[in-house]
């Protein structure tokens, strides 16, 4: 049996210093906070042989960002030192972090791997708008001193668009020009008072221009290429989509998601889910986080007996959660644009 699927998203660390308003964080347990996995966490617990295996991580956070594990550093050495030609991805706000730190990292990616930096704003102020505790100097100083050791790692500019910004979006693509980016990414939300009343009708965040909140349940992006660099991971984004319709068309999978397709979801915690989408600690998310403590745990169990446990083979095709019904069932991806290649 084949170990590793081949795209993983890890949160490796629950740690965050910002207070994003609408970041699942702001409505997490405590519990579930500034959890972090080690380095051998993963030697231990995951393993050479399945780092052999697979083909992409993607280090984001539910509850963190992947920054603020305090062994990032040494825990990407160790993967690349395993599988070099791994394509590594790497999301996050850019705070906080000294300079040391961005060498280091540089000195480790290569041209493969990909760091995706979520700014919404232009200086400080503008970028505390969401970003709140943010540090707009540590985030350019980061930025700076990765691209002064690293020239062929690709980097994204990825800015949410909300009502304070969205009328300065060039101003921010031209910043993000200025400081060397490759790409320049757009992402329309649908968390607003519109589309959620619980965040009110007179939701302070939500763009005036309605072209810019989805009509779906779904985020969508936009990108404007700002260099001649190749993208890493096109051809993988290529298998990964020809997999996901080809499952669409058989009818037997009611949605165009992670399972069975590419991927997985570990948290900080060291709990394996289907995806980010059903780790959000909601209600009705309830019976997964239940399963994820008892039977999804890879501290408790080999990751080869969490892939043929019973569960895994046979619930997920259920496709129970609210989660699912909302933003990936069949039904409601009427256009294979909407099939997630990320």
């Amino acid at each position: 049996m084949k170990l590793a699927l081949d795209h993983w998203h890890i949160e490796p660390s629950s740690v965050c210093t910002l207070k994003c308003p609408r970041c699942p964080r702001a409505e997490t347990s405590l519990a579930n906070l500034n959890k972090q996995l080690s380095l051998q966490f993963f030697v231990n617990n995951i393993g050479k042989e399945v780092i052999e295996d697979i083909k992409k991580i993607t280090f984001c956070g539910n509850n963190g960002d992947p920054i603020y594990c305090k062994e990032l550093i040494k825990i990407i050495h160790w993967i690349k030192e395993i599988n070099p030609k791994l394509e590594l991805v790497l999301i996050t706000n850019g705070s906080h972090k000294p300079k040391k730190w961005w060498k280091d990292l540089a000195l480790i990616l290569s041209k493969c791997d990909e760091i995706h930096w979520s700014i919404d704003g232009w200086d400080q102020q503008s970028n505390e708008m969401y970003r709140i505790n943010s540090d707009w100097n540590s985030i350019t100083d980061g930025i700076a001193e990765f691209k002064k050791y690293n020239s062929t790692t690709y980097t994204n500019w990825a800015a949410i668009v909300f009502k304070f910004n969205e009328d300065n979006l060039d101003k921010i693509k031209d910043l993000a020009t200025s400081l060397h980016f490759d790409n320049f990414q757009l992402t329309l939300s649908t968390k607003f008072g519109s589309k959620y009343p619980s965040y009110g009708v007179d939701d302070t965040l939500e763009p005036s221009n309605k072209n810019y909140i989805p009509n779906g349940c779904r985020f969508e992006r936009i990108d404007t290429k700002l260099s001649n660099k190749v993208r890493p991971g096109n051809e993988l984004k290529k298998i990964f989509k020809e997999r996901a319709i080809k499952l669409y068309n058989s009818n037997e999978y009611p949605a165009l998601c992670y399972i069975g397709n590419k991927g997985v979801f570990l948290n900080s915690q060291g709990e394996f889910y289907p995806c980010c989408w059903v780790a959000n600690n909601y209600p009705h998310n309830a019976r997964w986080m239940d399963l994820a403590k008892d039977i999804l745990d890879i501290n408790k169990q080999k990751f080869v007996d969490i892939l043929s446990n019973k569960f895994w083979k046979n619930e997920f095709l259920k496709f129970n959660s609210l989660e699912c019904s909302t933003k990936c069932i069949r039904q409601k991806l009427l256009n294979t644009k909407y099939i997630s290649t990320w």
